[in-house]
């Protein structure tokens, strides 16, 4: 009977322990803190990780903030979203500040690929040939009605030109326009190179000319063959 009293009081002790009960969560937890403790590679994987995880994000949240601005400039510049997809990728490409490149295609071309000017300016950016060829030796005439190809050699041309006039964008637009050789000389003589061509292109007093609009409307100063030929790039640019 003593037994019997003594298994009994036993077996209500173990009874009244309290069952240990984890769910999949919480297994999961203690052997991956575990893993970290016992194993000190395993937290370097888990922050490489957690790392890898935060590029991605973002990565996607850069991707959607580029898709909304190159959804503004279309609406704001009246454009495709192609076209404006175009022009803010070559400008990034190039390092040209993604306003201004707009701004400048807006007012030599008003966004026709297929512009070209009384002296022979081709494409979104009217670049001469001569011009164009010192950027991409063997460049034809034809290639430069190309979207893609006249964005990248028109906006790597004034990259350079802002290189030539230490970021000075009035100066390197001036360039742009009239040609380095043209705007050298009236500094040389002591006159200003200004003919309204970059207050075009930048704004009144900043703002931004937008809306679609034709080439005819745009009233910029008349460009003179000699102002636009060969366009000799100093050396080491």
């Amino acid at each position: 009977m003593a037994r019997r009293r003594k298994r009994r009081s036993s077996r209500r002790t173990r009874r009244t322990l309290p069952p240990l009960r984890l769910g999949q969560r919480g297994w999961a937890g203690l052997v991956v803190a575990a893993l970290t403790v016992a194993f000190p590679p395993t937290r370097h994987g888990l922050v490489r990780a957690s790392q890898a995880v935060a590029g991605a994000l973002a990565h996607v949240r850069a991707a959607e903030a580029r898709e909304r601005e190159v959804a503004e400039f279309a609406r704001q510049y009246g454009i495709e979203r192609e076209m404006a997809d175009a022009i803010e990728r070559a400008a990034r490409a190039e390092r040209v500040d993604t306003e201004l490149a707009f701004r400048l295609v807006r007012v030599e071309s008003a966004f026709d690929p297929r512009a070209l000017s009384p002296v022979g300016a081709i494409g979104l950016t009217q670049l001469m040939l001569p011009t164009a060829a010192e950027l991409q030796p063997g460049i034809t005439r034809e290639r430069l009605y190309d979207r893609d190809t006249n964005l990248r050699l028109g906006f790597r041309y004034f990259r350079r030109l802002l290189r030539v006039y230490d970021d000075d964008v009035e100066m390197a637009l001036h360039a742009y326009n009239r040609g380095i050789g043209t705007v050298a000389r009236i500094r040389r003589a002591g006159g200003d190179p200004a003919n309204g061509y970059a207050s075009k292109v930048l704004g009144d007093a900043g703002a931004s000319p937008v809306g679609p609009v034709t080439v005819d409307t745009l009233p910029l100063p008349p460009r003179r063959v000699e102002e636009l030929g060969p366009t000799r790039l100093p050396a080491g640019l």
